[in-house]
């Protein structure tokens, strides 16, 4: 496959691709193998106040990807993702960060979909308070498989309490899913972040409050917030 990048100059960048993939998967009990020739457009966007720990700023992307029966793939679909991130901050140390993800995939045979086309949910980039790629539709015998969609919220307020240091509360709310009249999961939870020289160290320790049997969840992640 191959990929062409270019910074547009209202500040999007652009990213166009064509690959050609053979998937061989399980699922549960299922099993497949899917070819397809998968041209693909996204566009991102991240503007910020500078630095490796910013005090405002947002993301955005955009991407969308296709298959045709007719040129080199085994079935048609259209997959469509979205995602953003906001963060402000207040009075130099209240800071409040917000996320936002959706995605949708269409298909003339979704059971020959691989698992890297359909949508999975939770861990500390989705809902926290639940494993990675913890939260999809399931088959007859419970086995995770992968949704048609992804709806996905995060709410956090962070106080620096010591220079480098914060506290953190948060709400997620989302879920993978087959129809949208199907239930999304809420978690909540508190954590800890410090301000490293190469951007925060994440540590949160979250709770669903949708399915108690779940327990708590520890996460940990490092990167930019946006």
């Amino acid at each position: 496959g191959g990929l062409y990048n270019k910074r547009l100059d209202n500040g999007w960048e652009r990213s166009i691709g064509l690959r050609l993939e053979q998937e061989r998967f399980t699922l549960g009990s299922d099993t497949g193998r899917s070819t397809l020739l998968i041209p693909s457009i996204s566009f991102n966007r991240t503007r910020t106040d500078g630095g490796v720990d910013p005090s405002r700023g947002y993301s955005l992307r955009f991407d969308v990807q296709a298959g045709k029966e007719e040129l080199l793939s085994d079935f048609d679909f259209v997959r469509f993702s979205a995602a953003a991130r906001g963060l402000t901050t207040l009075a130099e140390d209240h800071r409040f960060l917000a996320r936002a993800q959706f995605g949708s995939v269409s298909s003339n045979a979704f059971d020959s979909v691989p698992p890297s086309l359909r949508f999975f949910a939770g861990g500390d980039q989705s809902v926290r308070g639940y494993d990675f790629r913890g939260l999809s539709p399931t088959n007859a015998e419970g086995d995770r498989i992968g949704g048609r969609h992804l709806i996905a919220g995060s709410l956090e307020y962070q106080y620096e309490f010591i220079e480098r240091w914060r506290a953190a509360v948060f709400v997620d709310h989302g879920n993978a899913i087959d129809s949208f009249s199907d239930p999304l999961e809420t978690s909540l939870g508190i954590g800890v972040r410090w301000v490293s020289p190469i951007g925060p160290v994440r540590l949160d320790f979250a709770r669903s409050i949708s399915d108690p049997e779940q327990g708590f969840r520890i996460h940990f992640a490092m990167g930019p917030e946006l």
